[in-house]
């Protein structure tokens, strides 16, 4: 029977906050010393009085003991036991001693169960009922003729150790819940971190298959498929619910998303559109809609943006989740403008390489075709002249010959002829992929950029068109960014000896010795002095009334030198 009840009893406050089972585990501890104190000292009571009184002080806190922990978390019903039990513990202060009771000592646990489930205040509410019916008591249920107040500072010792002890329950209590909160928030830290930590041992996972599969699209030119690939990865690692693309090159803006019925995707464009300005680069921009949070972040580098990669958020900003989910999103936004910038300056190389063999298949039509068919016109013409006085034998003869320059000549066209000299057909892709990006720029960004070319771009081989392409780029980025220029001119003066390229802005201009490249000036200016150095040339930077970059480099490079 006492193995039931003590198995029912050890069940019944499993489930019982810390604090309850420290509260009852103090009342029985001081119901038994209080006891032991009053059944031994207190000599004027009978033995059957004391068991009496022992017995209904242990049923009271049986019971106590069982209600408390039900009702912890009603501070209305804590304060109803509060009352039950202080008008109890009066009473029982009367028959056993009063003042001098041993059982005053077990009078605490109100104390003590009020700083606990209570606001701080209601501690000293009950000691101060404590004090009051203590008055009551001497005045009106004992002998003594002392007034209360003399009373009171006779048991001043007494009072003192109330008080001192209610100032350390308080204190206790106040400092057990601080330490209670701060190891709440580090378990949650803790549940975060470990969320955090599989997600990224997720990722590492996830990252080697995403760069082999970005390579493969981006080889094939296929953005759309690196963009639906960037989708699966964050929905993956983050477990987010909707992400999106929003293409800002394109002709007609348009949102890509992970999931193309999502309502509020027209929402986002429209908040997209009025807060562009807004969106800093290389910084996450939080937007807030009726429902729901998104993260977003700039796909570009540092003279180009060609979209913007957003996501759903369900955490606040000071959780580890959402750094972490911060961090993916950067990631995948550098890893997709890495890729697209590997797209369009493979278009770029493309059209170079085309650029290139057209011009050479146009130099050796010149130097042998040509001149196979001016010789057969001299000949030709010859023959003619001599028409008259040659034999029929030599005519053939001339005439054979004729027709196998014909052939040789034709069989040469076929295998050489696949294009025409852009210079022939008046059309330059090198300075056409540079217009085109220059056009862009002016669009996106409501600037004047005047673009002058002089000397021939034969002279420049495909790596030094590939780096001034890059250059140029990286000088209208940082003029445009950062300079805040509305008017930028852009002159490129070719020669034999040396090509100088000059970019000329009207923008805030910088202080000039940020020039010297290091790791705490910018990318821009660290990719310009890496593409000058490449093409062993000198870079130099002006900057007053706005900014002038000058670059040169000479054009007598050994092959292979400058390899972009």
């Amino acid at each position: 029977m006492n193995t039931k009840l003590l198995k029912n009893s050890l069940t019944f406050f499993k489930d019982k906050s810390d604090e309850s089972k420290i509260l009852v585990s103090y009342r029985f501890i001081s119901f038994i010393i209080t006891s032991v104190f009053y059944f031994l000292n207190n000599q004027g009571h009978d033995f059957i009085r004391k068991i009496v009184i022992i017995g209904c002080i242990f049923v009271s806190s049986v019971i106590l003991s069982y209600l408390y922990p039900i009702y912890e978390k009603s501070q209305k019903s804590i304060k109803i036991l509060l009352v039950i039990e202080i008008v109890g513990n009066t009473l029982l202060l009367v028959p056993t001693g009063g003042i001098n009771s041993p059982f005053i000592w077990y009078s605490l646990n109100t104390i003590l169960i009020s700083v606990v489930f209570l606001k701080k205040g209601f501690g000293w509410v009950i000691f101060l009922i404590y004090l009051l019916c203590y008055g009551i008591i001497m005045k009106y249920f004992t002998n003594n003729s002392t007034y209360v107040p003399e009373s009171i500072i006779k048991d001043s010792n007494l009072l003192l150790s109330f008080i001192m002890i209610v100032v350390a329950f308080q204190v206790i209590v106040i400092s057990i819940n601080k330490t209670k909160e701060t190891s709440k928030n580090l378990e949650e830290t803790n549940i975060q971190l470990k969320i955090a930590n599989v997600r990224i041992l997720e990722s590492l996972d996830h990252i080697k298959e995403l760069y082999q599969s970005v390579s493969i699209l981006a080889n094939q030119g296929n953005r759309e498929g690196i963009i639906k690939l960037s989708f699966d990865h964050i929905k993956r690692i983050t477990k987010t619910n909707v992400v999106f693309y929003y293409d800002i090159t394109a002709e007609y803006s348009k949102i890509l998303s992970s999931d193309e019925n999502y309502h509020n995707l027209r929402s986002i464009e429209e908040h997209i559109l009025k807060d562009m300005d807004n969106i800093e680069f290389n910084v996450p921009y939080e937007l807030c809609l009726c429902d729901a949070n998104f993260l977003i972040m700039h796909v570009g580098n540092n003279y180009s943006t060609y979209g913007l990669l957003g996501m759903e958020i369900t955490t606040n900003q000071e959780s580890i989740i959402y750094e972490n989910s911060a961090y993916q999103l950067q990631f995948l936004s550098e890893l997709l403008s890495n890729a697209f910038e590997r797209l369009t300056l493979e278009e770029v190389n493309e059209r170079l390489l085309i650029s290139e063999e057209q011009n050479r298949i146009a130099n050796e039509i010149h130097d042998s075709v040509l001149q196979r068919l001016f010789s057969l016109s001299c000949g030709m013409f010859s023959t003619i002249k001599n028409l008259n006085s040659c034999k029929i034998k030599d005519i053939e003869e001339d005439l054979n010959v004729y027709r196998n320059t014909i052939d040789l000549t034709m069989k040469e066209l076929r295998d050489k002829i696949y294009g025409l000299s852009w210079k022939k057909t008046g059309s330059s892709s090198f300075s056409a992929d540079i217009k085109r990006y220059v056009d862009d720029i002016k669009k996106f960004n409501n600037v004047t950029i005047p673009f002058s070319i002089y000397g021939s771009l034969e002279i420049l081989t495909t790596e030094q068109k590939k780096a001034l392409y890059r250059m140029i780029c990286e000088g209208l980025g940082n003029a445009v960014r950062h300079g805040k220029a509305r008017n930028i001119e852009i002159i490129l003066d070719i020669s034999a000896e040396r090509t100088l390229l000059s970019i000329i802005d009207d923008g805030v201009g910088f202080d000039t010795k940020e020039m010297i490249p290091s790791s705490t000036s910018g990318l821009g200016l660290q990719n310009l002095h890496q593409l000058s150095k490449i093409l062993h040339g000198e870079i130099n930077i002006e900057s007053m009334n706005g900014t002038k970059l000058t670059i040169t480099f000479p054009n007598m490079l050994l092959k292979g030198e400058a390899a972009i």
